[in-house]
């Protein structure tokens, strides 16, 4: 790590990691007396000016290493914490808004995404904790979503700007997500209602099976500090990431189990998805997790993701 300079009186102290890109900042304890979330309420201001800055924050050597401690440090803070709703993978609640990262198989790699842009309504920001990190890899990626578009060609960045990004998902009980899980009701009343609430169009096929289409802006400005960032699933949820298992299960691109084109329905290319890829590769960076380590992401301006892995592993992780 480079370092740079000390914070609130040398007790908390502030670093990089060594790849270029000066994402996430790292704070270390200067001391093993310093209780980190007594330390970010005292320095919450500074705190907040900074993740907006960097996008990321990765807090190191405070002993954050069970479920309870960092619940408590949850607590603290002034966002409201975020139910995880509409749902988009197995995702189990260990205590008040406190989840296991995902349940996704260990020898899958969960590509990049910022936490719910696809959805209604997304955090702001997204918290993880390493409890026990994994035997072999199972890092977190995190990139920077303002460099993204830097990664970009114009024409790209020029397309998603005007025609924005639509999304279709196909919710069924045998590939992917049921609307039961997806939606957290066995209501279809509840389902329908939230869906003309949020302006989304869906069809029943049957029973269960759900076909939900609906529009969002891909490239958004923080509300905070103003700045352009990459910020949707367009990647995440297209055709051209699924498994080759997946693509040859169905008969049409219509029974897939989500995909993405641009707002107004033509295609998204597999070259244009590949220069996506390429911009997120470019922004991205990793490193290993130690037991303690708890990850401040802006949800706009981060995106995140997960590498396969060996041996146990328990992340934990946060919305507001």
């Amino acid at each position: 790590m480079s370092a740079v300079q000390t914070m609130s009186a040398e007790v908390v102290k502030t670093s990089f990691l060594d790849n270029g890109l000066n994402f996430p900042l790292v704070l270390e304890s200067n001391g093993s007396d310093v209780i980190l979330e007594q330390w970010m309420v005292d320095n919450r201001t500074d705190f907040e000016q900074k993740l907006l800055k960097y996008g990321g924050i990765l807090c190191r050597g405070f002993q954050i290493d069970t479920v309870e401690k960092f619940q408590s440090l949850m607590d603290k803070f002034p966002n409201e914490l975020l139910d995880y709703a509409f749902r988009s993978s197995p995702r189990f609640e260990i205590t008040n808004n406190v989840y296991v990262s995902t349940t996704y198989p260990q020898d899958e790699i969960i590509n990049m995404h910022s936490e719910s842009s696809y959805a209604p309504t997304h955090p702001s920001r997204i918290v993880f904790c390493c409890i026990i990190p994994a035997e072999e890899n199972g890092q977190t990626p995190i990139a920077d979503n303002r460099l993204i578009l830097n990664h970009m060609s114009d024409e790209l960045k020029q397309k998603f700007t005007e025609k924005g990004v639509q999304y279709r998902r196909y919710l069924n009980s045998f590939m992917g997500l049921g609307w039961q899980e997806v939606f957290q009701t066995e209501d279809k009343a509840t389902v329908e209602a939230e869906c003309i609430k949020n302006g989304m169009n869906y069809t029943w096929v049957s029973d269960n099976e759900l076909v939900l289409t609906w529009t969002k802006k891909a490239i958004w400005e923080h509300p905070v500090t103003g700045e352009l960032a990459w910020f949707n699933h367009s990647l995440f949820f297209n055709k051209y990431m699924l498994p080759e298992s997946i693509l040859n299960a169905v008969e049409s691109d219509d029974q897939l189990p989500n995909n993405t084109f641009f707002g107004d329905g033509t295609p998204i290319s597999k070259a244009e998805i590949e220069e996506i890829k390429y911009a997120y590769e470019k922004a991205t960076i990793m490193f290993p997790w130690e037991k303690g380590d708890v990850l401040f992401l802006d949800n706009m301006l981060a995106s995140h993701g997960r590498n396969s892995y060996k041996g146990e592993r328990k992340i934990i992780v946060s919305m507001s």
